[in-house]
């Protein structure tokens, strides 16, 4: 029995469009080549639960692609530094003295980055270049 041209048509847009899927082009860039951004002024927060103690913090973001990701986070500089404020203000004096503290907010830091402010690129990594709780 024929199919209808119009079901040969259809299936042949299907497997199409899962070839064409499953042959996603590779990037236009190296990960490696990516740069690292480093303008972010130093943020300072209180603990929360804790309004006589002070984080001082700085962080760099490695962003990709390379020339949009650098270009989005220098627009977004200030959403960026509003942010890390707010996650900072959100941690308690005992979670910022645990010895895995650096680990963890590196983590929820990319996160929030890549959630909240990067949305045309992203942060794939997050280096705390300066901390100090006091």
């Amino acid at each position: 029995m024929k199919q209808p041209a119009l079901s040969r048509k259809f299936h042949f847009l299907i497997a199409l469009a899962l070839y064409c899927t499953a042959c996603a082009s590779t990037p236009k860039y190296l990960k490696e080549d990516c740069p690292i951004y480093t303008e972010i002024e130093t943020v300072r927060a209180n603990p929360a639960g804790a309004p006589q103690r002070h984080l001082r913090l700085r962080a760099a973001f490695k962003v990709c692609p390379p020339t949009e990701g650098l270009a989005e986070i220098k627009r977004k500089r200030i959403e960026m530094k509003h942010h890390l404020i707010a996650l900072l203000s959100s941690k308690t004096a005992a979670q910022l003295e645990d010895p895995l503290r650096v680990e963890k907010l590196q983590a929820e830091i990319m996160q929030m980055a890549n959630e909240k402010v990067m949305k045309k690129s992203e942060a794939i990594e997050v280096f705390i270049t300066d901390f100090e709780l006091e």
